[in-house]
Parts: structure tokens; sequence; C-alpha cells
């Protein structure tokens, strides 16, 4: 370009420097924020934009406008309206490679553990409330009625009947005022009793064991089968001797099956004191008391 077409810049040579450092700045701000290249990278590409612009800026068709020049043309801008100084772009710069990525740092050690605080102090227990009273007695519940009775058990079955147990009896005479005669069963004994009534000295009642006699009835059988028993009662019949003279007496005595049986014993008047002799045998009345009978009963004569 000649000198005479040359423009002049409207900026003088520091701002126009001032512009160019600018213009570096910010490109190397926008390549780190967006994190396209390195640091590294960052630094060539603003070297290389630095000098692009300086080869946009001076050239051998455009003076330095630090120098005045009297003969250049007082119009900034040729005939077609552009700017004749301005030179041609130059050709973008290589992108710098990405620098290493740096070690990551040490982890800073745990802080000291901070100390416990105080426990706090444990409140006041509160008063313990009062007591309440007691309450009222509440009223008697009124009494239920009575049940209804319940009814009546069967009766037991009757029990076993008993042992027999002994017989005892008695009986007396007296048709004389020298004597008075007893008979007495008891168990299973037949007695025979005197007392003599003679003089002022009190005189002892004698009495005779009847059970030694011949056919005492003390069980088994009579001859006709039936069972004989046991005495179970007596009865004694003094025959009346008078002027109290010497006589036979009857004692008979009835078994536990019924049976009547008698012996016979003599009055001895003569002997101090009046004595007894029995001696006979025991006979079994003929006939026997037997149910139904009327002015009879059960005969006993063996059966031929």
């Amino acid at each position: 370009m000649s000198p005479e077409y040359r423009t002049t810049s409207l900026l003088g040579p520091l701002a126009r420097d001032r512009f160019k450092k600018a213009g570096m700045v910010a490109s190397l701000a926008l390549v780190l924020a967006t994190s396209v290249v390195s640091p590294a990278a960052a630094s060539a590409r603003a070297v290389s934009d630095h000098a692009t612009a300086t080869s946009r800026s001076g050239g051998d068709n455009c003076k330095d406008e630090s120098k005045p020049d009297k003969t250049k043309s007082t119009v900034p801008y040729g005939e077609d309206g552009k700017d004749k100084c301005k030179g041609a772009t130059g050709a973008t710069g290589a992108t710098g490679a990405t620098g290493a990525t740096g070690d990551t740092g040490a982890t800073g050690g745990t802080g000291a553990t901070g100390d416990t605080g105080a426990t706090g102090g444990t409140g006041a227990t509160g008063d313990t409330g009062a007591t309440g009273g007691t309450g009222a007695t509440g009223d008697t519940g009124a009494t239920g009625g009575t049940g209804a009775t319940g009814g009546t058990g069967a009766t037991g079955g009757t029990g076993a009947t008993g042992a027999t147990g002994p017989c005892s009896d008695i009986d007396a005479q007296q048709d004389s005022n020298n004597f008075e005669l007893r008979a007495t069963e008891a168990a299973g004994i037949v007695y025979a009793g005197v007392h003599d009534l003679r003089g002022s000295d009190p005189r002892n009642f004698l009495w005779t064991d009847l059970s030694g006699n011949d056919d005492y009835p003390n069980g088994g059988e009579d001859p006709n089968g039936f069972p004989i028993g046991t005495p179970c009662g007596v009865s004694i019949n003094g025959q009346n001797q008078g002027q109290g003279q010497s006589g036979a007496i009857k004692i008979d005595t009835v078994t536990t099956t019924g049976q009547v049986w008698e012996t016979t014993c003599v009055v001895n008047v003569g002997n101090d004191p009046i004595d007894l002799t029995c001696d006979q045998p025991w006979v079994e009345l003929n006939l026997q008391p037997e149910a139904g009978a009327v002015n009879g009963g059960r005969d006993i004569t063996p059966i031929p």
C-alpha cells in the first residue's frame, strides 16, 4: 500500500498496545473458563494471538504512526471506505498440548476432638403429693334369699344284722317266812339261788350254776333236727311248802331259738343255812311253742 493511501488509526500507539494486551488477557480467560485447553496451551495461544495482532497492526505498506508524516493524507480511509492500512489476517496458531493433571494434594489431618461439655446438674425432685383420704365404706348389700331345699337322698341299704348280744334275765319266788328263791340267766348260764331268812343275823344268797347239769341247752339240734340255741331267759316256780317244809322247785329257760327247757332243784330247809340240791338233767318241754298254735304246739317226739 502506498503511503498516501494509508489511513491513520484513531488510536495512538499507547492505546493500541493496551487494546492488544486486553485482547490477549480476554482470550486466555475464555480458554481457562471453558476448560478447553490447559494453562500451557492458553499461554501459547496468547503468544500466537499477540503475533497475529502485531502482524495485523504493522506491515510494509503502513508507516509507523509514532513518527509524524507531513505528507500523509488527512483522509483515514480509501475511496472504497476500507482501511488501507489493515494487513491480511494471519493463520491461526496450532493448539497447544493439554498439560498433565497435577497430583491430588494430601488429605489434611483430622482435627482434634473438642472437649466434652460439662454434664448438666440433676434437677431437684418434686415434692410427693399428699395421699388421698380413704373413701367411705359402701352400704352392705341385701341378704340373698334362701335357696331351695335339695331333694331327700335315697335311703341307704339296711345294714347287716349284728351278732346277738348276751341275754340276761331274773325271776323271784317266796311263799315261806324261812327262805326266798331266785333264778337268773346271764351270758348263757342259768343260776338257782336261795336266801335263808331265819335268825337275827343277815345271811347271804347262795347260788348254784345249772349249766353243768346233763342235757343243758347250749346249741346243737334236738332229736327232730331243730336248732336248740342257748339260754336267753329264766323263770322259777316254788311249790307251797306249808310251814317251810322241804320241797321241789322248777327252773325254766327259753333259748335263742324259742325252745323251752326245764330242770328241778330241792330246797334243804333242815340245813343251816338253807341250801339247794340241783342234780337233775335238763328236759325239752313237749309241746314247744309254735307260731299260730291254739292250745297246742310243736311236738318234739322223735319221728320214727
